[in-house]
């Protein structure tokens, strides 16, 4: 039988590693809009060399699971330190935060996705405006904050808004790497009475409590660019 008690109980405690869980969504989100545009303007603008690595880097990223990106950041930061100073002893001295590598982790997921969502906008925008805006020689932060923004931003939020609840999922992984967020927590506090349906039940409903209200923020947002009249 489910225990109620238990679970009310468990869902207590499961909360304390929701911080975990939000910082690092929110942190990789903010970070990877801004890695994420530079990508984007690097392929647009067809920047040379910078293109190809860029495109490479996204390519990797969207080919291969993030379970696998964690533990390949993790152990693989401390190489790259020691190969930057050119001391292959560091590899046993350098010591990884968790939180960091997972944070360094999912800013570059959300990167990748991200451009592809800046690329997606630019491209869907005509090109009889673009060409009529540099035929009047407008400056480049003209026509971005004049043309392209008031017009991609109305299928950048909904396509944003998916990725963020995508990586919001994704930080359930982050446990792997020594991460307290909900389901570390989940793990210690199941194995504590082998309750497990009790605990991971406590567990989605957390999740989904959180899918919802960052649903809800985007919603919001949206709701106030369509009053300005920025989306579509």
């Amino acid at each position: 039988m489910f225990d109620t008690a238990y679970a009310a109980e468990c869902f207590r405690e499961l909360l304390k590693g929701v911080p975990a869980t939000i910082n690092i969504t929110i942190l990789s989100v903010l970070l990877g809009l801004i890695v994420g545009y530079l990508f984007a303007f690097f392929r647009i603008k067809k920047v040379p060399l910078l293109r190809t690595i860029v495109s490479l880097l996204v390519s990797l990223i969207r080919s291969t699971p993030i379970l696998v990106q964690l533990y390949v950041v993790s152990y693989g930061l401390p190489r790259i330190i020691a190969f930057v100073h050119s001391d292959p002893t560091l590899v046993s001295k350098v010591s990884i935060v968790p939180m960091r590598t997972a944070v360094i982790t999912f800013t570059i997921y959300a990167a990748a996705y991200f451009s592809e969502i800046y690329r997606a906008a630019y491209y869907g925008i005509e090109d009889g405006q673009l060409e009529a805006a540099r035929s009047l020689s407008l400056p480049e932060p003209v026509v971005l904050f004049r043309i392209i923004v008031p017009q991609a931003v109305g299928s950048v939020i909904p396509n944003l808004s998916n990725s963020v609840i995508d990586i919001l999922k994704n930080t359930s992984l982050v446990y792997t790497i020594s991460v307290m967020d909900i389901m570390a927590k989940a793990a210690v506090v199941a194995s504590i009475r082998f309750k497990y349906i009790e605990v991971y039940v406590d567990a989605l409903l957390i999740y989904l409590l959180l899918g919802i209200a960052f649903m809800l923020f985007f919603a919001v947002i949206e709701k106030i660019l369509g009053k300005r009249k920025f989306c579509r």
